[in-house]
């Protein structure tokens, strides 16, 4: 797209910032426009399910719909802990309703045998996943001790299920096939030795990674298609509800979870939609907030020079891109310092700066 503008200036060239500034204003107008967009298309989501009954809950997630059975779950559980269990019955849902996940639902907890497996379904990886599961676990642990009248207070001790963490990352950035994410990592004064420690395992489920754990569950392996088709069909120029209703027509016509498809198509195809929109509405909100955070630096840096000012807006809109990710304070200050070469005197000047706009 081209921008052109007139000017009295000779050789009709404009100053630097005149130049920046109004091609700001376009690209925060285009912005607008897109996340009124956004907005809309969730009230007309709104309205369908009003209307029709479809869709009932915009926070449940299709990974969520997908394993909220036992047999689902099951099939989950073997492959993610390999066992060979057979007996759905055997097995117990407890995923909670938890307002830790304040976005779209794609948790999944089930105790088998004695062993409480939590999974979480993530197209964006959070490093903070070890302290929200440390919240999750502990609302799951105090639900088990009421069920089961556990006496905290007996001389005996009170055996509860072993706990394991697992989250399955199929975002769009690059991770590792396999890492294990600690909450000790959070603490602000290191331990060698942490007295609680708690560990989330992230695996890898996009194409060409992790095969065998998809392999072993084909329910899991059959979502990752059904999303990678749907973001093939929209790389090639579809929009995105229209690729999802083809993705979902070509797995039902090549038997990929068909009968998950044929009978919550309508519903598969809002949450897909729905949930498409909340991340694109997230990635906006953050691209807004370096903005927010670059003009703040340039209204500042018009007083000491442009070149100051635009070195304090791009600070300021990496601390704000860095909170939304979820990172401490200490990591985002660690990180700013390398990047921007920075003394902790200057660190501790940007932060209180930012905090006060």
């Amino acid at each position: 797209m081209e921008l052109r503008f007139s000017c009295c200036c000779p050789h009709n060239v404009l100053p630097k910032v005149f130049i920046l500034r109004n091609c700001r204003e376009y690209i925060i107008d285009e912005r607008r426009l897109l996340m009124a967009n956004i907005e809309e298309k969730k009230t007309k989501a709104q309205t369908r399910e009003n209307n029709t009954g479809i869709y009932r809950n915009h926070k449940d997630g299709v990974a969520y719909k997908l394993f909220s059975g036992k047999k689902e779950s099951l099939s989950l559980y073997n492959s993610i802990m390999k066992t060979e269990y057979a007996n759905p019955d055997e097995l117990q849902v407890v995923t909670l309703n938890s307002a830790i996940y304040i976005g779209r639902k794609n948790d999944n907890a089930i105790i088998l045998h004695f062993n409480m497996l939590l999974t979480e379904f993530q197209t964006t990886f959070n490093p903070n996943m070890p302290l929200r599961t440390l919240i999750y676990v502990a609302n799951e642990y105090e639900k088990y001790i009421a069920e089961h009248e556990l006496n905290l207070y007996s001389e005996y001790i009170q055996e509860i299920p072993t706990p394991h963490f697992v989250t399955l990352y199929y975002g769009s950035k690059e991770q590792p096939e396999k890492q294990i994410l600690k909450l000790s990592n959070a603490y602000k004064c290191k331990d060698e030795n942490p007295e609680l420690e708690l560990m989330v395992t992230q695996y890898n489920v996009n194409p060409s990674y992790n095969e065998e754990l998809k392999r072993r569950c084909p329910e899991l392996d059959g979502y990752i298609k059904y999303v990678e088709k749907t973001r093939k069909y929209h790389r090639q120029g579809m929009t995105y509800e229209e690729a999802v209703k083809k993705s979902v027509d070509e797995c039902i016509e090549e038997g990929i979870l068909k009968e998950f498809f044929i009978k919550n198509k309508a519903e598969v195809i809002s949450m897909t939609i729905f949930e498409y929109d909340e991340e694109e509405h997230m990635r906006l909100e953050r691209e807004e907030q370096y903005r927010k955070g670059e003009e703040a630096g340039e209204v500042r840096g018009e007083k000491r020079g442009i070149e100051i000012g635009e070195k304090k807006g791009r600070i300021f809109g990496a601390i704000g891109i860095l909170k939304d990710l979820g990172m401490s304070e200490s990591e985002i200050k660690n990180q700013i310092r390398t990047k921007y070469k920075l003394n902790k005197d200057e660190i501790e000047k940007y932060f209180k700066e930012y905090t006060k706009q």
